[in-house]
Parts: structure tokens; sequence; C-alpha cells
């Protein structure tokens, strides 16, 4: 059964375009900050999965890792922008409640008190990688440290991932995109899921309320 199903990853791998590979990859690094894409998707999955890709198949390893080190920088900059421009208004929206005061509060101690460090290491730890770049730009920032932690910290990781997963590929890469591709349909259908289960619960809260 595992065995058909890579074979079957393979040739699905074998015949997808290169641009096709580059697209959802960049897009969704980019959107990971820039449109909060992260809280339902993890960018590292993706950029796994298309180096793994690139280790199977006709994706440009090089290409791949170039564009994604700029996607990163400047949906992180997006962020950053939007953060101080309409950060208030964000946080107080209906995303922004649904990201929980305590995350955004979290996110802004770590700002204050790592600063450029802060910015580097939010790179490597969920869901505080998509919501630092409005953090930092709420907390007006300086944005030539911001620019300089966000470059330094988006390349890095963009490489570090990107060789990992090309250099797994090549080892176990069918395998492996198979895992990564169901691990990334658990986790965007547990966020569904979990988002109807807090739209159930307040319906239900709210009933009892007018009762």
């Amino acid at each position: 059964m595992l065995s058909s199903l890579v074979d079957w990853v393979i040739s699905v791998v074998e015949s997808t375009p290169p641009w096709a590979v580059y697209l959802v990859v960049w897009g969704v690094i980019y959107g990971e900050a820039a449109a909060l894409i992260g809280l339902i998707l993890p960018g590292e999955t993706v950029l796994l999965a298309g180096a793994v890709a690139a280790a199977i198949g006709p994706t440009n390893i090089g290409w791949l890792i170039t564009g994604a080190c700029f996607a990163a920088v400047l949906g992180d900059w997006t962020g950053y922008m939007l953060g101080r421009r309409s950060g208030e208004r964000i946080t107080h929206s209906r995303l922004g409640s649904w990201i929980g005061e305590e995350r955004w509060n979290r996110a802004e101690e770590l700002i204050r008190n790592g600063g450029v460090v802060a910015v580097i290491g939010a790179r490597w730890i969920g869901y505080v990688r998509t919501v630092t770049p409005f953090v930092a730009g709420m907390s007006q920032m300086p944005t030539k440290q911001y620019l300089f932690a966000n470059v330094l910290g988006g390349v890095v990781w963009v490489v570090v991932v990107g060789v990992t997963g090309y250099a797994v590929g090549e080892t176990i890469g069918a395998t492996l995109l198979l895992y990564l591709g169901f691990a990334a349909a658990v986790v965007v259908l547990g966020y569904f899921a979990f988002r109807w289960w807090r739209q159930r619960d307040k319906s239900e809260i709210g009933s009892t309320s007018a009762e």
C-alpha cells in the first residue's frame, strides 16, 4: 500500500511543472505573515515539501531557495508595515480576537525584551513567527533594526529548512513528501474543526444565557 502511494507521489511530482512548485512555496511563505496564512498552514511544512519535490523532481532547489528568501523577507516586511499603520485595528478585529489577547501580549513582550534577537529567533517558533512582524510594527520597533533582523532571520531560516529538506529528500524523498502532505492536511482540517467547535460553543453559551 505504502509502496503504491510512494510511486504515485513520485509520478505526480515528476509531472508537476517547476513554476507551480515555486508559486505555491513562495506564495505561502510570503502570505505566512503578510496575510497570517501561517496560523493555518506553517511555512516550514510547505518549504520542506517544496525542497523534497526539488530533490525528486524537475524543480531547481537554487531557484526555490532564492525565491523563498525574498518571499520570507518581503512577507514579514509587509506584516511589519501593516502593524505600524493598522496594528490596533487588526488586534481588535475578528481575526485579532481569534488569535487571542494572550498570544498578542506574549509576542509583544518577546519583542520588547529581546529586540533583534527575538525577531530572528521567532522564525523558528510556529505562530510566533506569524504574528511577530505585526507586533514589531505595532511596538514601533526601529525600521533599520527590524529590517536587519528580518533579512538575517529570514535568509537563515529558508536556507536551513530548504537544504535540510533537499538533503533528506534525496534519501527518502517521496515517503517524506507523503507524510508532509498528510501532516499539512491534518493541520488545516484541525484548524477548521477547531473554529467550528469554538463557534458552536459560543452559540450554546449564547443560547443558555438567553434562557
